[in-house]
């Protein structure tokens, strides 16, 4: 990069492009999969046709927050899969000395 090219904010283009989530139509992959599982498995447990009006409204909440941060899926599963941590109550997160 020389002086006279412009900083970017958000970094090089290309880096942050190749360390975006794989997207589909402004959807992240993890997003589509939990906004059609989860209305799948309530008509499943509810043998009711009916709770497929609700794909509509968790993509739309899907869409509202990878449009907040792409990131935010995978926090999320992966906060469900760690896990818990004895110590939380002391350090105030996970983890097992302070920094």
């Amino acid at each position: 990069m020389s002086h006279d090219e412009p900083f970017l904010e958000d970094g090089e283009p290309l880096v942050a492009a190749m360390t975006r989530p794989a997207m589909l139509g402004g959807f992240t992959l993890t997003s589509i999969v939990l906004s059609l599982f989860i209305p799948g498995l309530i008509m499943m447990i509810s043998r009711s046709v009916l709770t497929v009006v609700l794909v509509p409204a968790f993509l739309l909440v899907s869409y509202l927050v990878c449009l907040k941060d792409v990131y935010l899926f995978e926090i999320f599963v992966s906060a469900t899969r760690l896990s818990r941590c004895p110590n939380k109550h002391l350090w105030g997160c996970r983890r097992y000395a302070p920094r």
